[in-house]
């Protein structure tokens, strides 16, 4: 044990491959709640009849090798493929689309691939909340924004924290997207932890930056905790 380990860790081309790590665990979760909430909302209200085959329509991607869904995004980013044909065809872009090995297509993947484990907890959480509940805020004279942000998402909390948790998480430690869409531009954590162990070879080294990214788990659990503390569910 030595805490030059860590010091290499969090300098130089490791340091940056961790904060880059981070910044695309949150900004990725991130976007697949703000994607997510509306959708699991929506079902949650609106499909009452048919939610169960809305949420089947949302799990039918997990029901395939995940290495299978990256490498179809893979082929549909590709130069000549699906999305370069639809964008050129809507004036969107010009010429060939060179996404493909950088952060972008990392970024893209991530939330390709945890988005629909996200609308999970979100519709289930949010079909929990009564609907005379939000009915007696709307009579009070709340209105409907007033509503949501003072009943609807309060009541969300849980629900939130664990699609939080089911996706920031795994993206800490991801290394199929990286490595297949990012290429050398794209290497996050996990990665770059696979390549001390099997090639490199540097057990001190990876064992340091796994460290790392377990103490970034800790403070997101931490985090997601403390948000929902004192929370008492209302059923219906």
């Amino acid at each position: 044990f030595t805490w030059a380990n860590y010091a290499t860790a969090l300098s130089g081309f490791y340091g940056a491959t961790f904060l880059r790590t981070l910044v695309f665990a949150v900004t990725a979760s991130s976007l697949c709640l703000l994607v997510a909430f509306p959708v699991g909302y929506f079902i949650a209200r609106h499909t009452s009849k048919r939610r169960v085959l809305a949420i089947t329509l949302i799990l039918i991607p997990y029901f395939s090798s995940f290495l299978i869904r990256i490498m179809s995004l893979y082929m549909l980013l590709s130069r000549g493929g699906f999305a370069e044909t639809v964008m050129n065809a809507l004036g969107l872009h010009s010429g060939p689309l060179d996404v493909l090995d950088s952060q972008t297509a990392v970024f893209i993947g991530m939330v390709y691939a945890y988005l629909p484990i996200a609308v999970v907890p979100l519709f289930v959480v949010l079909d929990r909340i009564p609907e005379p509940l939000i009915d007696a805020s709307r009579d009070l004279g709340a209105s409907r924004w007033e509503a949501f942000w003072l009943v609807i998402l309060p009541l969300s909390r849980p629900g939130i924290a664990t699609a939080a948790l089911l996706t920031a998480v795994p993206m800490l430690g991801e290394l199929v997207i990286p490595r297949l869409l990012g290429g050398s531009r794209g290497v996050l954590m996990g990665q770059a932890i696979s390549q001390q162990y099997l090639q490199a070879q540097n057990y001190p080294l990876g064992s340091a930056m796994a460290v790392l990214v377990l103490l970034a788990v800790g403070i997101i659990v931490g985090t997601l905790a403390w948000i929902t503390k004192g929370f008492q569910e209302v059923g219906r």
